[in-house]
């Protein structure tokens, strides 16, 4: 039997934007900057995250992290699963398996 899984709506956006700024800087260390120190610190502040939370009894914490130099972009990111690294496909299965946001039969 599948577990239910059941999302707030913070938790929802938080990790949509954590999988969209994945998505957005994907083999950036490949990018030309453009633009003075001002706007790189504003891309820094706008792009990084931070959230913990918990699903069913389970810590989920995802870091997202943006340095950017003269030249080159640098991305880090991190997932953890109750304090075991993993990789961002944990959160991608949360966000499938969540009901909260799918409609139902009866709203029809």
């Amino acid at each position: 039997m599948k577990k239910i899984i059941v999302l707030s709506v913070e938790q929802r956006e938080n990790f949509e934007r954590f999988l969209g700024l994945c998505d957005y800087y994907a083999n950036s260390y490949f990018w030309t900057v453009k633009g003075n120190a001002a706007k790189r610190r504003y891309l820094e502040e706008r792009d990084s995250m931070s959230y913990t939370t918990m699903v069913d009894g389970i810590e989920y914490e995802v870091d997202f992290s943006v340095e950017i130099s003269c030249k080159n972009y640098y991305v880090y990111k991190s997932v953890y699963r109750d304090g075991t690294k993993t990789n961002a496909k944990v959160i991608r299965t949360l966000l499938e398996k969540d009901t909260s946001s799918k409609p139902t039969a009866d709203k029809q």
